[in-house]
């Protein structure tokens, strides 16, 4: 079907009847499918985008967050396994522990540890505008950070540039690690080492939650604080002072 075809009631459709199992999906679907839609405009093959006359699928933010002994076993048992598996766990350790997302630190390369300085520098993903690349984070190597990049030196091959490498010595395509993510889960679940699925974003969230029942404090992730509250905190008590 060519751009010029495509009209309102093809999007409305997809969304609503033939993606229904998926609506959060879809959502991200159709924004790219605008997009192409934008593109044909732009080379006279399209004169309307009707993907803008359609209301999204209502979106909620993600309730939970991982519990700390859940977590905990998932990490112990994945460490256990050893080889590609035990690179996998230290991945999800490591979002557990920095928060950084999976495309900010996937192709993480040794030269970023500054261990002398006490940091990790990681390029902040999603930048807009003029910001784009130019947000450099300076991650706190803590203690647990240390310990884990202990681990991380003592499973590096032949000297690999990359942190969490493969097995052919590069870093994971972010397909080939939701790959992989996926098996471990399926396979934790199965033999009960945890409770309940999570999926690998949500470790983001367990460290804002985290970060906050510890430091007080939300951690600096976005240009708007007021989205990381909504979307990462995931604090179920609170405390706070009587009169």
């Amino acid at each position: 079907m060519r751009a010029a075809d495509i009209d309102a009631t093809h999007v409305s459709r997809y969304l609503r009847i033939e993606r229904a199992a998926a609506p959060v999906r879809a959502n991200r679907e159709v924004a790219l499918l605008s997009n192409l839609i934008g593109l044909a405009i732009d080379r006279g093959e399209a004169k309307h985008n009707p993907c803008r006359e359609v209301r999204r699928n209502e979106e909620q933010p993600r309730t939970e967050a991982p519990e700390p002994e859940d977590f905990q076993a998932f990490a112990t048992w994945v460490a256990s396994l050893g080889g590609q598996k035990a690179v996998i766990g230290m991945a999800a350790e490591y979002a557990a522990l920095a928060g950084n997302r999976k495309v900010e630190f996937l192709d993480l390369s040794w030269p970023q540890i500054d261990e002398a300085a006490g940091v990790i520098r990681v390029k902040r993903a999603k930048q807009r505008g003029k910001k784009r690349g130019e947000v450099i984070e300076h991650i706190e190597i803590t203690p647990a950070l240390s310990e884990l990049v202990a681990r991380l030196r003592d499973a590096r091959k032949d000297d690999c540039l990359y942190v969490f490498s493969n097995r052919y010595a590069t870093h994971y395509t972010p397909s080939g690690f939701k790959a992989e993510w996926s098996k471990l889960m399926s396979k934790a679940l199965e033999l009960k080492k945890i409770g309940k699925r999570f999926t690998f974003h949500d470790l983001r969230a367990y460290y804002v939650t985290r970060h906050k029942a510890e430091r007080g404090a939300l951690p600096d992730l976005h240009a708007n604080p007021a989205t990381t509250a909504r979307v990462y905190d995931r604090t179920k008590i609170v405390r706070r002072r009587g009169m």
